[in-house]
């Protein structure tokens, strides 16, 4: 069966599921689902049970021991409660975009694999017709070696050449293996040959479907409008600004309404309500280092943002400038390309006319090997930067419907 250009993101689709980062993600998220609800529960009253016996002797009207029933029910807290609600939800929100950010990163990560791939499997290709003519033309020399029209130096010679060659196959043929593997551990088994094999057959020409029209200022906006690290952040600074409230409502006194059943005195069952009030200031002035100390932490944030926003405007446009680039490159490498697949055909009409020698013949071969391995390189590379700025502008999800260029 021919093999789909498309399986990296069907294997790609399965690795954003199934991997440990992204299982692990998905129980924060469950957790920090659970601590909202925690946070809930905390705006309705408080029951309580308890015993307690005291060390004055008994008489006709009280018992040493008393039982009671409590319920609490806050009135005012100065804020706490919400702020620490908004906290748990804006927790909730950063374990979700954690996993987001979780799948961006193994694509990118699938990705460049995926680019090391290609380039790995096109080199192969390239040094392999290499070996394959420089074995009919050591045959050629050995021949006329034999029939005395060239001296035996150049048989060696040429088997010199040879092996140069094939150890760069080797060498490709180790990058190869080499960036399998690590598709493989990444995937967590094995992958199909015909899931890779594709790769050999990118076309000549990549089409750009107007990325290079876009202006980078365009790309960059569109990708921190989505980009879960950004959006993470921004949950992060709301958390941060709960602190902030948290810390501010303890020096306010909380309000509360209270209901108990006494049972110790004569009457057993003492029934009151209470309508009470309690602070906890901190030691000295504690809490207003608490606040400050939270509000650093807000501005903190605020910079940190920044850095990121950043951080991502720099990797989008390397990736514009990337594809910019080796959609330059490619142009040389094609007119590069079909000079030296024109010259070789060339060379061989003359070498076996007697009028140019094994060794123009092999250094024409070679280079066009050459030719072939950096197209291979810049193939990949011009792929890489399409398929990144495909993936930060339409989301992860979106990406895997196929709907960008294979």
């Amino acid at each position: 069966m021919a093999a789909n250009p498309r399986n990296y993101r069907h294997y790609l689709g399965i690795v954003v599921q199934q991997h440990p980062s992204v299982l692990a993600a998905q129980n924060q998220i469950e957790s920090a689902r659970q601590d909202v609800e925690g946070a809930k529960w905390q705006f309705m009253p408080t029951p309580s049970i308890g015993a307690e016996k005291s060390n004055k002797s008994a008489d006709g009207f009280t018992d040493r021991r008393t039982t009671f029933a409590r319920l609490q029910q806050p009135l005012w807290t100065g804020g706490r409660l919400t702020a620490q609600l908004d906290k748990a939800q804006a927790q909730e929100t950063i374990a979700s975009l954690t996993l987001a950010e979780q799948r961006l990163t193994l694509a990118q990560r699938w990705l460049q694999l995926w680019a090391e791939t290609q380039a790995a499997e096109l080199k192969v290709q390239a040094y392999a017709d290499s070996e394959e003519q420089h074995r009919k033309y050591v045959q050629q020399v050995q021949n006329r070696a034999k029939e005395g029209q060239a001296p035996r130096s150049d048989t060696q010679l040429s088997l010199t050449r040879l092996a140069a060659v094939q150890a760069e196959l080797e060498q490709a043929n180790a990058q190869k293996r080499q960036a399998i593997s690590r598709l493989e551990q990444m995937y967590g088994g094995p992958l199909p040959v015909s899931a890779i094999r594709w790769t050999a057959s990118l076309p000549n020409q990549i089409s750009t479907n107007g990325t290079l029209l876009r202006p980078v200022s365009d790309w960059i906006t569109q990708i921190q409008d989505q980009h879960p690290s950004l959006q993470k952040a921004a949950a992060v600074t709301r958390t941060v600004q709960a602190d902030v409230e948290i810390s501010k409502a303890k020096t306010y006194p909380e309000l509360y309404l209270r209901g108990e059943i006494l049972d110790g005195d004569v009457s057993k069952h003492n029934r009151q309500i209470y309508v009470g009030m309690t602070s906890s200031f901190g030691a000295g002035l504690s809490n207003l280092s608490t606040i400050a100390a939270a509000q650093a932490k807000l501005d903190a944030q605020a910079h940190e943002t920044e850095t990121r926003r950043r951080d991502i405007a720099e990797q989008v446009q390397a990736d514009v400038q990337s594809l910019e680039s080796q959609t330059q490159r490619l142009q040389y490498l094609e007119q590069a390309y079909a000079s030296a697949q024109e010259y070789l055909q060339a060379s061989e009409r003359q070498f076996a006319a007697g009028r140019k020698s094994w060794q123009e013949l092999m250094n024409t071969a070679r280079e066009k090997a050459q030719t072939l391995a950096q197209l291979a390189d810049a193939k990949s590379l011009h792929w890489l930067a399409q398929q990144r700025l495909n993936l930060l502008s339409m989301g992860v999800d979106t990406y895997l419907n196929g709907n960008a260029n294979p």
